[in-house]
């Protein structure tokens, strides 16, 4: 009995995990590919010509998206607590994410021309 056990909560963590993986991975896609727009389009050229320092501009764009990010990961944090899907620690790694995956892909927009391509 114990290994049926074990069994399923292995099933249901990995369940879990790549639903959650799955989701996540889809949150820097729509940041690179905004970042391209406006890069593509002049935006940030036309706001340093009208008078926007530069660290502005990207502290700017980074707090931005630090809270667009924010609010789908404490979502999630909010949903597993309802449902009792408590793995140990993992809240912990949802809270740091967005730190890693923000600068992430603002290194990473360097690499493409378009948001096609991204």
């Amino acid at each position: 009995m114990v290994v049926l056990s074990e069994r399923g909560t292995s099933g249901n963590a990995f369940d879990y995990s790549f639903m959650i993986s799955i989701g996540v991975s889809l949150i820097p896609c729509v940041m690179i590919s905004f970042i391209l727009k406006e890069r593509e389009d002049s935006l940030k050229h036309m706001q340093l010509i009208s008078g926007m320092s530069l660290p502005a501009y990207w502290i700017s764009n980074m707090i931005a998206d630090l809270i667009k990010i924010y609010i789908p990961i404490i979502l999630m944090v909010l949903i597993s607590k309802i449902f009792s899907v408590n793995y140990k620690g993992v809240w912990i790694l949802y809270l740091l994410l967005p730190l890693a995956v923000v600068p992430f892909t603002y290194i990473t927009s360097f690499i493409f021309k378009n948001d096609t391509t991204a």
